[in-house]
């Protein structure tokens, strides 16, 4: 039965439209958003570090919340979800709560999903709209943007760093501080130990294959944008030109906005790009360039 529950800790804070299930824990310093719901067995824990869960979210069963964390809006979290938990680090101590998490709206996280606290200054971060299927995990100083979907049993290494509308395929895996650009492909199986650039697709182990065409359309990409994006691909991966030599033939067209991304992108990649050797496997949503 669910049934409203008043606070009956200092600090704790449950809005009066909340909803929290007799079998759920609420501990420590929480904040608990009006129309959010608390399911069976659910713990919410305050203990080390305070915990904001924003309105209409809904926490269905057997899920954890661990602080310090702040959840924004309309959050679904399915059973055998645990967020906020300490860095999967021997060194780190537990008990303290650190830099935490700060997640968005709008993101679901499906069963097994684990999401663990920064161990820096700065918190794990997830933005808005994203899809976390089951048993993905996401480690401690990640960020992930907005938009994006996670692969069922897809690992995201500590200070990764993942753009806008980027897919993830099923048992993919990101290295730790590497990078995928905005609407790049990480194919099923396959994975990113440095850096794979906006709208390219990963095919195997830092191979970065083809274009990623349909993500573009689907993006409401124009044909000037698309052909410029397969030029940059083209001058990276297919010319007689590793892709850091690559880079004054892109400086040539500097003050183009696609440019200008790949650009800033590249110089921002402290372990360097995937490189381009391979073509996409069949079936992958991909153009060849050459």
């Amino acid at each position: 039965m669910m049934c409203p529950q008043p606070a009956t800790q200092t600090g704790t804070r449950i809005h009066p439209d909340a909803i929290i299930h007799r079998t759920a824990v609420v501990e420590g310093d929480v904040e608990i958003g009006a129309r959010t719901t608390i399911g069976p067995g659910c713990l919410v824990l305050g203990t080390v570090g305070p915990v904001k869960i924003g309105a209409d979210c809904t926490l269905i069963a057997n899920a954890i919340v661990n602080g310090p964390i702040e959840l924004g809006d309309r959050n679904v979290l399915y059973p055998s979800v645990c967020l906020g938990f300490a860095p999967q680090d021997i060194g780190f101590d537990a008990s303290k709560g650190g830099a935490g998490c700060v997640i968005g709206s709008r993101n679901t996280f499906r069963e097994g999903t684990t999401v663990h606290r920064g161990k820096t200054a700065d918190p794990t971060r997830i933005g808005d709209g994203n899809y976390w299927m089951t048993n993905t995990h996401l480690g401690h100083d990640g960020v992930v943007a907005n938009n994006c979907i996670i692969g069922s049993g897809s690992v995201l290494g500590g200070h990764v760093e993942v753009a806008d509308k980027v897919i993830i395929g099923g048992l993919a895996a990101m290295h730790q501080f590497a990078r995928a650009g905005r609407g790049s492909f990480i194919s099923g199986c396959s994975g990113v130990t440095n850096a794979l650039p906006p709208w390219f697709i990963c095919t195997s182990i830092d191979v970065a294959a083809s274009v990623n065409l349909i993500g573009l359309r689907r993006s409401g990409a124009t044909r000037e944008t698309i052909e410029t994006t397969r030029w940059v691909f083209k001058m990276l991966y297919r010319s007689d030109c590793a892709p850091q030599q690559a880079m004054p033939l892109l400086e040539a067209r500097a003050g183009d906005p696609v440019v200008d991304e790949y650009i800033a992108f590249i110089k921002a990649s402290k372990r360097g790009i995937c490189h381009g050797s391979g073509r996409a496997r069949r079936g992958h949503a991909a153009i060849d360039v050459d």
